[in-house]
C-alpha cells in the first residue's frame, strides 16, 4: 500500500476538478441538481459554489439554493458492485 494515498476520509463530495474526469458521460446526469465541493466566486453578498445540474453540466450557484449532495466513497481493494445506478430510487449495491 501507498502510504501517501493514505485518505483521512473515506466519505466526502466531488470536486469540479474529479466531476471533469467522467466527461459529462451519463454518471453525471441524476435529473436534479447536486452540489461540488468545490468554491466558484463570491459576487455581492453571495457565495457561489460549484454543482451539478439535471443534465450533468459542472454549474455555479449562490449557497443558499437547496440543492442534493451525492456524496462519494472510497472503496477497499476487491469490493464488487452489483447492481443500481446510483440514483434514490436504484441505489449502488456493493458487495
Amino acid at each position: 500500500a501507498n502510504p501517501k494515498a493514505k485518505l483521512t476520509y473515506k466519505v466526502g463530495l466531488m470536486s469540479a476538478p474529479e466531476m471533469n474526469l467522467l466527461n459529462n458521460n451519463n454518471i453525471r446526469k441524476k435529473g436534479k441538481y447536486y452540489w461540488l465541493v468545490s468554491p466558484h466566486l463570491f459576487d455581492y453578498n453571495y457565495a457561489h459554489v460549484r454543482d451539478v445540474n439535471a443534465s450533468g453540466d459542472l454549474y455555479s450557484s449562490n449557497v443558499d439554493s437547496t440543492f442534493g449532495a451525492r456524496p462519494s466513497v472510497s472503496l477497499a481493494t476487491g469490493t464488487i458492485y452489483s447492481e443500481g445506478d446510483g440514483s434514490i430510487d436504484h441505489p449502488y449495491v456493493v458487495n
